[in-house]
C-alpha cells in the first residue's frame, strides 16, 4: 500500500454516485478506528483532515473531487498532501528566495561593473543556505507524514473497497 512521492494524485472511474461515495466515507468515518479524521462535505468535494489538536506542520490532508459522467458513474480526482497554508508557506519561500538570490546576482554584477566593490554577491552564499534548510524541512516533513498519507488512503480504499491508487493506474487516468 505505498503512496507514490509527495502530494500523490491520481484519479480513477467508480460505478458509484458522488453521494454514494461520500456516504460510504462518511459510513467509514462512522467508525471509532479513523484517528480522529474529520470530514468538510460540500458539493461534490470532500476533505479529509485530521484534528487539529493532533495535527503538526507536516501533517497531509485527503481532497477528493467527484465529476459525474456517462451512465451514472464518477471520476473521482484524489489529492494527498500538506495543508494549504505550508504548501504556500514553501512555494512563498522558495520565490522569495529565488527573487533575492537574483537580486543579489544582479547587485553583485552592477557593482562589479562599476569597478565598486561588489558586496551583492555575498547575498547569494546565504540564499544558498536557506534553501538548504527549507529542502532539509521539505524532505523530513515528507518522511514524518508518510504514515499519515497511507492512514488517509487507507481509508478511501476501505470506505470505497479497492486500491484506489492501483485502481487508476489499472484505469490508465
Amino acid at each position: 500500500m505505498e503512496v507514490p512521492g509527495f502530494r500523490p494524485r491520481y484519479k480513477f472511474v467508480s460505478p458509484l454516485s458522488g453521494e454514494a461515495i461520500a456516504d460510504r466515507i462518511r459510513a467509514r468515518l462512522g467508525k471509532n478506528d479513523h484517528g480522529g479524521i474529520w470530514m468538510k462535505d460540500t458539493h461534490m468535494h470532500l476533505l479529509l483532515n485530521f484534528p487539529r489538536r493532533t495535527s503538526e506542520a507536516w501533517t497531509p490532508q485527503m481532497d477528493i473531487t467527484f465529476e459525474p459522467i456517462e451512465d451514472g458513474k464518477t471520476v473521482v480526482r484524489c489529492l494527498i498532501g500538506p495543508v494549504s497554508t505550508i504548501w504556500m508557506l514553501f512555494a512563498g519561500g522558495y520565490l522569495a528566495l529565488s527573487l533575492l538570490g537574483l537580486t543579489g546576482i544582479t547587485l553583485g554584477i552592477a557593482q562589479h561593473l562599476l569597478g565598486q566593490p561588489p558586496w551583492g554577491y555575498y547575498i547569494i552564499p546565504v540564499v544558498v543556505v536557506c534553501l538548504g534548510v527549507l529542502i532539509h524541512l521539505e524532505r523530513t516533513g515528507r518522511r514524518r507524514a508518510q504514515a499519515d498519507m497511507l492512514h488517509l488512503k487507507r481509508i478511501l480504499d476501505e470506505a470505497l473497497g479497492c486500491d484506489c491508487s492501483k485502481l487508476a493506474t489499472e484505469q490508465g487516468m
